[in-house]
């Protein structure tokens, strides 16, 4: 039985690493680095399910999944979305989310295979009885979960200083624009105040003008 085809869309290579060597065993892995080239790799290969991060550049999670309902051919093409930021989710898409599935990081392989199997409906592999696994293989199943857990703990952080810097910039550009209009508004009163004085100076000089005429004349 061929394998299905389970395409991971997310900006950080490690994430993308990690969900592959994941689901290395059972499925098989796509990549694509951005909503953009998710998009063209759905539409290329049409995967059996597509994991989406949300936080990414050019196309977010939401514009993306967009994207990807406009496509006839991936319409009902199973979608689970991965965030660190949930919040950031809800405030595009409220819940209950009914286009897609969700998945909050940091998720263990566990939970994950589970989520993916679920929605592919495909029947879970038999776990190992208890006692049959090596105290190595034991040690490495723990470090594998660990290393997940890690890379996605990094990047989560990383991912929420960056989001609050830009909220600084951007709240620190709306300042600077607020305080531009004002300067603005002051010298357009300004310049309306200096018109207004030169039309009254300009006044002045015609009926001095009449005057001295009037002066010349008798």
């Amino acid at each position: 039985m061929t394998a299905k085809t389970v395409l991971v869309i997310d900006d950080s290579i490690m994430i993308r690493k990690m969900v592959a060597s994941i689901l290395a065993d059972q499925f098989q892995v796509l990549e694509a680095k951005d909503g953009l080239a998710g998009l063209e790799a759905a539409k290329k290969h049409h995967p059996d399910l597509i994991l989406l991060d949300f936080v990414m550049p050019k196309m977010d999670g939401y514009d993306t999944l967009q994207a990807i309902r406009q496509e006839e051919s991936l319409k009902n093409t199973p979608v689970i979305i991965m965030s660190g930021m949930k919040e950031q989710v809800t405030a595009r898409i409220p819940e209950p989310f009914v286009d897609f599935d969700f998945i909050e990081k940091p998720f263990e392989a566990e939970a994950l295979l589970a989520q993916i199997q679920k929605a592919l409906r495909v029947t879970p592999e038999a776990a190992p009885e208890p006692g049959s696994e090596t105290n190595t293989q034991l040690l490495l199943n723990k470090l594998t979960a660990i290393e997940t857990l890690l890379i996605q703990g990094t990047e989560n952080l990383i991912q929420r200083e960056v989001v609050t810097r830009l909220v600084n910039l951007s709240q620190r550009l709306d300042r600077q624009e607020a305080h531009s209009a004002s300067l603005e508004e002051q010298i357009r009163k300004l310049t309306s105040e200096v018109e207004r004085h030169n039309q009254g100076l300009a006044l002045i000089v015609k009926e001095l003008r009449q005057i001295r005429k009037l002066l010349g004349e008798s």
